[in-house]
């Protein structure tokens, strides 16, 4: 059992690193961080903007390659990730493509930071200053090689105006340097940079793994402690709702399968088909109406909204115990909904068994219906409860959306839905790797689970 156990792990683990892996590119592609944008901060010049932005990248981890390794084009530079701001880095970029030669556009870049700091340093008084400031604004945001002369024309003339400046010079110089050895062609041919361990990927999955899951953007406090209310609530509910479902199920299912065909079963599996193909926040309303509403139900439940327990001076057990009541009608409705798929699974896998070869066998040695269910069957017939299982264990701690914003529940649903509206990423991003990693969790569970139910699994591929 063992070499198997760590079988199974073997196999999961490439599948969490690949997971990882996706999850984090997709954080990659998200807007960019807001830590960066220092809104209407004011500065001596440029640079002491520049400078203040990656101060702020590097304290959050930015300024390092994202992954181990990176498969390029030739045209752009191996340290790309150090330039900052992002609409600098863009821009940039985008030269980088037209021209398919960082070295001279490094250099232009050179030149026009000196005609930028020179005209920031013009007087106001000067007849042709905003002139030039407008026309050098304009050519710091060009992104296209083919107008770029014709706007770096158009900064020179101004800036031969003024007695004694070579910047124009410089610039035209560079502009002429970055058109004529524009070989696009570069952009076409890879290029391979490996940058180690050192790397934004490998600082959050270790983090993540360590439980250093960051900051959040809304609340610039750690993840884990903004989500570890909403966990520890989710757990209860989901725990308690898959707890009772199966202890439900399994004899229903069981006791389907030995009426089989009966107008029991009939009805019984009639119900349940009905419940399961009942979307899951219709049967939540109709929970809330009759038992939370004082119009049209019994109302034995005062409301389903739940106090908040920051402020409410009360330890987060002693929040449980006073609002249990609220967590009745969401744990009803999971459980219902669970019951439902695996009371049916459990009535296959019996009726399945219940024809094998070793039943009969059983049944000519003379061995009891009780016996031969419960103790010949039951355990073969696991395997559908068992793949559900699988399905359903991220759901205990990651929650269910819909159940609890139509409860207005404080679980992972609504933390997920609140960081998905209020742009919160890395709380988001870290969620998504959460539910993986349980997923994985839960797959290898029901894997060691098919071990203990049926040894012949240990040897099968």
């Amino acid at each position: 059992m063992l070499s198997y156990f760590i079988r199974r792990i073997l196999l999961a683990l490439p599948t969490l690193f690949i997971t990882s892996a996706v999850i984090f590119g997709l954080s990659k592609c998200a807007p960019h961080d807001p830590v960066l944008d220092l809104g209407d901060a004011t500065f001596r010049d440029f640079r002491d903007q520049e400078r203040a932005v990656y101060t702020r990248a590097k304290n959050a981890g930015l300024d390092k390659p994202a992954f181990y390794f990176a498969l390029t084009t030739a045209a752009f530079p191996d340290t790309a990730y150090r330039i900052f701001p992002h609409g600098r880095r863009d821009r940039l970029l985008d030269l980088c493509a037209q021209a398919g030669h960082w070295p001279l556009v490094d250099r232009y870049e050179q030149a026009l930071r000196k005609i930028r700091l020179f005209t920031d340093k013009i007087p106001d008084s000067l007849t042709q200053a905003a002139s030039i400031r407008l026309a050098v604004a304009d050519l710091i945001a060009c992104d296209r090689l083919d107008v770029l002369g014709e706007k770096s024309d158009t900064v020179c003339a101004l800036l031969r105006t003024l007695p004694a400046n070579p910047l124009p010079d410089v610039l035209q110089v560079a502009v002429s340097q970055l058109i004529a050895g524009a070989d696009p062609g570069r952009m076409y041919r890879p290029a391979f940079y490996w940058y180690g361990i050192d790397n934004q990927y490998h600082k959050w999955l270790t983090g993540f793994l360590t439980g250093d899951l960051g900051l959040s953007r809304l609340t610039n406090k750690p993840i884990w402690d903004s989500l570890l209310f909403a966990m520890a609530s989710t757990m209860i509910v989901n725990s308690l709702a898959l707890l009772i479902a199966y202890l439900l199920a399994v004899p229903m299912g069981v006791a389907m399968a030995r009426r089989r065909a009966r107008s029991a079963d009939k009805i019984t599996r009639g119900l349940l088909l009905f419940l399961y193909a009942m979307p899951i926040f219709w049967v939540g309303s109709l929970l809330i109406l009759f038992f939370a509403t004082p119009d049209f139900g019994l109302y034995l439940i005062g409301g389903i909204s739940l106090e908040f327990w920051q402020g409410s001076g009360l330890s987060y057990g002693e929040w449980c115990l006073h609002n249990f009541d609220k967590f009745i009608l969401p744990i009803m409705t999971l459980s219902l909904h669970a019951l439902a798929l695996l009371a049916l699974q459990m009535r296959g896998g019996v009726l399945e068994v219940i024809g094998q070869d070793f039943i009969r066998t059983a049944r000519a040695k003379g061995v009891g219906e009780q016996a031969i269910y419960w103790r010949h069957a039951f355990r073969n017939a696991l395997f559908p409860i068992i793949s559900v299982f699988a399905s359903l264990f991220p759901t205990i701690f990651a929650g269910s959306l819909v159940v609890e914003f139509l409860f207005q529940f404080p679980g992972m649903g609504m933390k997920t839905q609140e960081a998905f509206m209020k742009g919160d990423y890395p709380v988001l991003f870290a969620i998504m790797m959460f539910a993986a990693t349980l997923t994985i969790i839960g797959n290898l569970i029901a894997d060691v689970m098919y071990g203990l139910a049926d040894p012949r699994v240990r040897f099968t591929k």
